[in-house]
């Protein structure tokens, strides 16, 4: 196939234009056309939510909390989390609900030796097997399952549970089997297909024994981990350091903290809460999850009598039940599945067994029915400055441009666009003006004077 010659610029009927013109007057417009969406884009992304996080009133110090429910509701007003803050919630929402609380103590662990620390998994939601009735998965069902409207996640194999009482038996296999346990919910001990509830009261115990208690003093709780160790003192976390607790108290000290770390001065524990001291008697060589659990809170003796230094969390307690929302707006503009690991990680209630998600959280005195998991305001303002200055600027700069352009640039007779050359307008006009004048002696018929004769 021969080569098409190339169209001579004389025979172009839009001859080449310069590119250093062209293309900065492209770049700008659609610089300035980008920036004007984003300024209107970015006043319900950051404009808007910058005021009310100002207007607020919310304090910049967290407090804690805790998850005590979480549920989703199939039609809702509002939701803990959205994917898209342009459009309102509607249809099936998650909804999680915190207990609400001042902050706990941080203690200093000193000179501790003969440290051990156990982690007590429990099941992991996300990951483990679900059996659906609807499909028909639940015809063998042998153990103890913890069921949700016919979804069935086994839990044998991480909790021991000791019951009395049951409903009446459902038959999940055979041909009514789906029919049957379509709807079954709740704690279910089956063997072989056939499912009874289990009734409360019942107590499920993790299967977390051989915690090593022998020559121990100090006994910390962290969501499922648990934290011991032989200790020469325990003091308060701050400048002064007072001295709480030593083992010459021949006495043990336990308490459930937030987050325990071991650093070179000793062991960190923070936000501390219901601080007690057990008899050496009440535990042997080797316990277990559960009864740790018991003895934390309903242990009689605390660690302060004025209940000052890791008081038990009802001093502390500041609403039972306050909604959650991931940010004031209770929604994100990311679309990255941010909602999702929102939900996975403070939507844990311990109704799977497991222990509830505690963390912390920013709430107004004037409104303590509804808390923040999210909130910095420095960071708000620093997005704002951001957002509202880039692209104002781009816009100016891009427009000044475009007028600059729109002066000295102009489109000759060739079609082709050049930069206006100096003076060149004092130069059209002696040629404007002699265009005039021949127009005039054209236009005079005799060459004298043709007014008429007296």
């Amino acid at each position: 196939m021969p080569r098409k010659k190339k169209t001579p610029v004389e025979d172009l009927i839009i001859p080449p234009q310069d590119q250093k013109i062209c293309g900065t007057i492209c770049i700008c417009q659609m610089t300035a056309v980008l920036s004007t969406v984003a300024l209107v884009y970015l006043t319900v992304a950051i404009y808007m939510p910058y005021m009310r996080a100002v207007q607020s009133g919310i304090d910049t110090s967290p407090v804690m909390c805790t998850t005590t429910r979480a549920v989703i509701i199939e039609t809702c007003t509002w939701g803990s989390c959205g994917e898209w803050c342009l459009s309102k919630t509607s249809g099936a929402c998650a909804q999680i609900y915190v207990s609400l609380r001042h902050n706990g103590s941080n203690l200093l662990f000193v000179n501790c030796t003969n440290s051990a620390n156990k982690t007590c998994y429990g099941i992991d939601q996300e990951n483990a097997k679900k059996y659906r009735c609807i499909a028909d998965e639940c015809k063998n069902l042998t153990g103890t399952f913890n069921c949700t409207q016919g979804t069935c996640i086994n839990i044998t194999d991480a909790f021991e549970c000791d019951f009395r009482e049951t409903d009446s038996p459902l038959k999940c296999s055979g041909r009514r089997g789906k029919i049957n346990c379509i709807a079954m919910h709740g704690l279910q001990n089956c063997v072989r297909g056939t499912c009874e509830r289990i009734r409360t009261p019942y107590n499920c115990d993790r299967r977390c024994v051989d915690i090593p208690t022998r020559n121990k003093n100090v006994i910390v709780l962290s969501g499922d981990r648990v934290y011991l160790s032989q200790c020469q003192k325990a003091v308060l976390l701050n400048n002064t350091e007072q001295e709480i607790w030593t083992e010459d108290q021949n006495n043990i000290l336990m308490a459930s903290c937030f987050n325990v770390n071991n650093t070179s001065r000793g062991i960190e524990a923070l936000d501390c809460i219901n601080g007690s001291v057990l008899d050496r008697s009440a535990l042997t060589d080797l316990t277990n999850f559960t009864f740790l659990n018991y003895l934390n809170i309903y242990n009689a003796t605390i660690l302060d009598k004025d209940r000052q230094i890791a008081p038990p969390e009802q001093d502390l307690l500041l609403a039972n039940e306050s909604r959650l929302l991931i940010n004031l707006e209770g929604c994100v503009n990311t679309l990255r599945d941010e909602c999702k690991e929102f939900l996975r990680e403070f939507g844990k209630d311990g109704t799977d067994h497991n222990a509830r998600a505690r963390f912390p959280c920013f709430y107004s005195e004037k409104i303590p029915g509804t808390v923040i998991a999210r909130f910095n305001l420095s960071e708000t303002y620093r997005e704002f400055m951001i957002g509202f200055f880039v692209p104002c600027i781009l816009l100016i700069v891009s427009c000044l441009t475009l007028i600059l352009c729109q002066r000295t640039v102009e489109v000759g007779d060739d079609a082709k666009m050049r930069f206006k050359k100096k003076g060149e307008a004092a130069l059209h006009m002696p040629m404007d003006s002699t265009l005039d004048n021949i127009d005039d002696a054209l236009s005079d018929p005799g060459g004298g004077d043709t007014s008429p004769v007296p």
